[in-house]
C-alpha cells in the first residue's frame, strides 16, 4: 500500500526499523516543501475537522512556491470535496479508510460463522461518515479504565455484521492490498447465510385458516401438540421445526 502511495507523490519507499523485535518492518515514503503543501490543500476538502487543523497548523508558515503542483498527480487538477464526491469515490474513500483501519473477521455464534468487519478510530467524524456508506453499521464507545490514567483519547468502534458487511466486503475487495484482500477471502469463505422461511400467515394444518402463532400452528393447534408432548403422548399434529 505504500508502494502505491509512493507511486502517486513520485517517491522512494523506504524501509525502516521496527520499533520491537516482534513488530512488522514498516514501509514509509515521504513527501516535503512544496509539493506536501499542495497535497495537503487538494485533500483538505475530503478531511474530518481534526485534520483539517493540522493542514492549516502545518501550512501557517509555509509560502508557495512556483513549482509543478503535485496535487495534479491524485486529482487531474480538478477540485475535490465530499458533497461532490460520486458513489464511486466515495467507495474508494471507505476503501481506502478499510485498507488502514479496519479488521475483516469471522465471528461465531451458535455453531455459525458469519462476516464482520470493524474498525477503531479516535476520530468519530470519520466513523460516521464511513457509517453512512455501511447500512445496518452500530457505534459503540470504547471503554478502558487505562485511558484516564494514561491520558488516552477517548475512542469509537464501528462494526457491521453479517450480510451487510459481506456487502461491504465484496465492493471495496477491488481496492485492497494482498493482505486485506487475503482476509476477506477468509471470512467470505468461512460464511454460510442462514436462508430463513417467511412468516407464515395461517396455520399448517389443511382446512384449517386461523392466523399462525408459533411453529407453523395457530393457537389451538398449537396447544393441542404441547398437550400431546406433555403428556407422553405421539403427538397428533407436526409442527414445523
Amino acid at each position: 500500500m505504500v508502494v502505491r502511495v509512493g507511486e502517486l507523490f513520485h517517491r522512494a519507499v523506504v524501509a525502516t526499523t521496527p520499533r520491537q523485535n516482534h513488530h512488522k518492518v514498516p514501509y514509509v515514503t515521504t513527501i516535503k516543501g512544496a509539493p506536501a503543501a499542495h497535497v495537503m490543500r487538494a485533500l483538505a476538502p475530503l478531511m474530518s475537522p481534526q485534520r483539517r487543523n493540522q493542514i492549516e497548523r502545518a501550512l501557517e508558515t509555509h509560502h508557495l512556491r512556483r513549482r509543478r503542483p503535485v496535487a495534479e498527480l491524485i486529482t487531474d487538477g480538478s477540485d475535490l470535496s465530499w458533497e461532490a464526491a460520486d458513489s464511486a469515490a466515495r467507495v474508494a474513500w471507505l476503501a481506502g479508510l478499510l485498507e488502514g483501519e479496519g479488521s475483516f473477521l469471522s465471528a461465531r455464534f451458535d455453531g455459525h460463522s458469519y462476516p464482520q468487519l470493524q474498525m477503531t478510530m479516535c476520530d468519530r467524524f470519520v466513523l460516521e461518515r464511513a457509517m453512512t456508506l455501511m447500512p445496518s453499521s452500530r457505534i459503540y464507545a470504547i471503554t478502558d479504565k487505562r485511558g484516564a490514567e494514561r491520558g488516552w483519547t477517548d475512542s469509537w468502534m464501528v462494526r457491521v455484521n453479517g450480510a451487510a458487511a459481506a456487502a461491504v466486503m465484496r465492493v471495496v475487495l477491488p481496492w485492497m492490498g494482498s493482505r486485506r484482500t487475503r482476509a476477506i477471502d477468509r471470512s467470505l469463505s468461512a460464511w454460510r447465510p442462514i436462508h430463513v422461511a417467511p412468516r407464515r400467515s395461517s396455520c399448517i394444518v389443511p382446512g384449517c385458516r386461523r392466523r399462525h402463532a408459533a411453529r407453523g400452528l395457530c393457537n389451538t393447534h398449537y396447544m393441542s401438540w404441547s398437550r400431546d408432548r406433555a403428556r407422553g403422548r405421539t403427538p397428533r399434529i407436526t409442527p414445523l421445526r
